[in-house]
Parts: C-alpha cells; structure tokens; sequence
C-alpha cells in the first residue's frame, strides 16, 4: 500500500496537465483578487474592502472558480486510470481493489491541497497588501489562519468526494465532471429558490432541510463525505475494470 501510494504521488508530481492547471489557475486567480480590489476602489458602494483577516474570516476561498478546477482535476486524474485500464493492470499485478481505491484517493487529496492553497493565498496576500492585514500577527493570527485552513480543507474535501463518487460511477471523464458540477450547481440553485418554488411552508421548510443536510452542522457535513466515499468505494470494488 505504501508503495503504491508513492507511485501515484510520483506521477502526480510529473503530470503536465496538473502543473499547468495548477498555474492557470493562479494567474487566474491572482487576476480575479486584483479585479475585486480595483472593482472596491472605483465602486466602494457596491464591492466591500476586505482586510486580510476579513477575507480570511469568510468563505470567499470556496469560490465557483475553485469547485470547476477541483472537478476538473478529480475527474480526469480518476477516470483517466479508467481509460487507460490503470486499475485493471493494478489488479493483474496482485494489488487488490481496496488498495487501489485508497491509494487513488489519498492521492487525489494531496493533489487537491496545493489547488486548495491558490485561492487561500492570493486572496489573503492581494488583501493584505491593499487594506493591511487587520491585526497583529501573533497567537490569535495564526490561531484564525488555522480555523481558516481547517474550513477550507472540509469544502475542499466535500468537492473531492462529490467528484470521485462521479467518477466512479461515470468512469468517463467528460461525464465525471458533467455530473459533478451539475448536481452541486442544481442543489445550490435549488436551496437559493426553494422558497419562490415551494408556496406551501411545511413541504417549503422540510426540502429546505434535505437540501441544507450537507452543510447542517459539521456532524452532517463530515457524515455525508464519508457516505459518498464509502459508496465510491463500493461500487469500485464491484464495477467492471476491463
């Protein structure tokens, strides 16, 4: 296990496709954070300005940009073994399916950190740079960074789990991602407007639950990531590899 591990962290590492959307990504994003500090300038009345510790309070790393590229990666560095007949090969190799699932799985999360780090920075550093930090950097500072990491670790973690549930049921790249970020695009839109849907409050008022189960508290939110883990795993282990 430890060493298979190690060769997906090896070709993670020497994947072209992921370092160039690594980058992409950052350029992007350092464009889109100078944006919103030009947009608070010009029109302070509609575009707050954010101090470092302001933005790292809130949960503008979680952004739609973000979930694209979190997609994006999962679904093609998962169904890209599928394609290729990776797994299958594994399993000819002695390597059971567990392990092989585990292995691709952690891999995905460490390749989903650095990813993670894009918006968490730039947004902290352009901020910071434009409206000061907010406050002594000290304790209390690198306490807040922690709470800020921990939060964006969970989403991102919710993103990873939604897509490899997908690619495992899809094992096809373009679908992968196709029902990745339609299902999570038509829960946000449904939980915005369920209101202006539903005219009776008691059936308004139990969708609004079922929808807001994921984000509830961190029971719920922890629960359903593992839930949509274990059913990846699942179907894995009984899914046609050839």
């Amino acid at each position: 296990m430890k060493n298979l591990i190690k060769a997906e962290w090896y070709k993670l590492k020497k994947m072209t496709a992921y370092k160039v959307l690594l980058v992409s990504y950052l350029f992007l994003e350092a464009a889109i954070q100078m944006n919103n500090i030009s947009n608070s300038v010009v029109y302070p009345q509609y575009n707050p300005t954010y101090t470092g510790v302001e933005w790292l309070s809130d949960l503008h790393q979680t952004s739609f940009l973000y979930s694209i590229v979190i997609f994006i990666f999962t679904s093609f560095y998962v169904n890209g073994d599928f394609v290729k007949h990776t797994f299958y090969t594994s399993l000819l190799c002695g390597i059971s399916r567990k392990s092989a699932f585990l292995a691709k799985l952690i891999s995905v999360i460490a390749g989903s950190l650095p990813l993670m780090f894009v918006p968490f920075l730039t947004g902290t550093l352009f901020w910071s740079i434009h409206a000061g930090f907010g406050m002594e950097f000290g304790a209390e500072a690198v306490c807040l960074m922690a709470k800020a990491f921990a939060r964006q670790f969970l989403a991102s973690l919710m993103l990873v789990s939604n897509a490899v549930f997908f690619a495992v049921l899809a094992k096809s790249r373009i679908r992968a991602f196709g029902w990745s970020f339609g299902t999570l695009y038509v829960l946000g839109v449904l939980r915005q407007n369920i209101g202006f849907m539903i005219h009776v409050p008691a059936l308004r008022e139990g969708l609004l639950l079922l929808l807001s189960l994921f984000y509830l508290n961190l029971g719920t939110f922890l629960t359903a990531i593992v839930l949509m883990l274990l059913a990846a795993g699942y179907m894995f282990e009984r899914c046609d590899l050839t």
